[in-house]
This record gives structure tokens, C-alpha cells and sequence, in this order.
């Protein structure tokens, strides 16, 4: 009995030691969080930095801020955004490093991944291939991203 309780306070006292290491959203404090520009305006989501060294970002906070229309498909885990004119589609799923701009295949270097709820998807990719332009500081943990003159309206 003795020994049971020596391994249940041990089981808890481990357990304590990593909850305050992760936030509500299942991010680890430890992965690095960018701060986002697009076109110098500070995007508010929770961005960060995957083990690959890819900025992640939730799909819709992205796809809105590029006005673009979204589709989610909970079966597949899949999301599709079009631009309003038609002219630009992007599809991506889950745990695919295949992601498509229209219907084109292009590997990506991380796959979206699905965090508590949350779709995270890869924020250059996404960036670039709406033709806008992305530039990294890495001191700084900073992203600056220039939408191209169709994007912004």
C-alpha cells in the first residue's frame, strides 16, 4: 500500500512538473511563438515555429486576413480556401506533405497538423502562393508579409 502511494505522488508530482509547460491550445511554452506582420498590421494568432522550422498558423486566421473563402472537410481533415476572384485555390490536409495551389502538387516541407482542435497550416507556403512576399528575422522572431495589390482588397 505503502509502495502504491510513493508511485501515485511520484506520477503526480511528474504529471504537475509539465502542465505549466503548455498552453491552452497544446502549443509547448517551449516552441518558439513569431510575432506575424501583414503589411505591417500585427496578426493576433497563435503562431509558432514547428520542430521542422516552419511558422504555423490556424488556417482560418490566415485565410480570413487574406480574404480568402474557406471549406473545411472534418471527414478528410482537409481545407480548401479560393480566392473571391477564383483565381487562386489552395488545398492542404492533415498530415499530408502534399499541398495543392490550383491543382498543382507541391511538397511541402511540413505537413498541416491538427492541435487540440486547431488546423495549423504552413504560413510561407500559404503566403507565397498568393504571391506575397515573406521575409523572416530570426533574432527577432519576426515575420513581415507584403500581400500582393489583389490580396489586400
Amino acid at each position: 500500500m505503502k509502495r502504491n502511494l510513493v508511485i501515485l505522488f511520484l506520477m503526480l508530482l511528474i504529471t504537475s512538473s509539465f502542465s505549466g509547460a503548455i498552453h491552452a491550445n497544446g502549443i509547448p511554452d517551449s516552441v518558439p511563438k513569431p510575432k506575424v506582420y501583414v503589411n505591417n498590421e500585427k496578426l493576433d494568432s497563435e503562431t509558432f515555429i514547428s520542430y521542422a522550422g516552419v511558422a504555423m498558423v490556424p488556417f482560418r486566421d490566415i485565410f480570413a486576413r487574406y480574404n480568402m473563402e474557406v471549406n473545411w472537410d472534418d471527414a478528410k481533415k482537409t481545407v480548401t480556401a479560393s480566392s473571391k476572384d477564383g483565381s487562386t485555390v489552395i488545398k492542404l490536409t492533415q498530415g499530408s506533405n502534399d499541398g495543392y495551389v490550383n491543382n498543382k502538387k507541391f511538397n511541402l516541407s511540413q505537413s498541416p497538423a491538427l492541435v487540440n482542435g486547431v488546423f495549423y497550416v504552413n504560413l510561407r507556403f500559404i503566403s507565397e502562393s498568393i504571391g506575397a512576399k515573406v521575409k523572416y528575422d530570426k533574432p527577432s522572431l519576426t515575420i513581415h508579409i507584403t500581400l500582393p495589390k489583389a490580396a489586400k482588397e
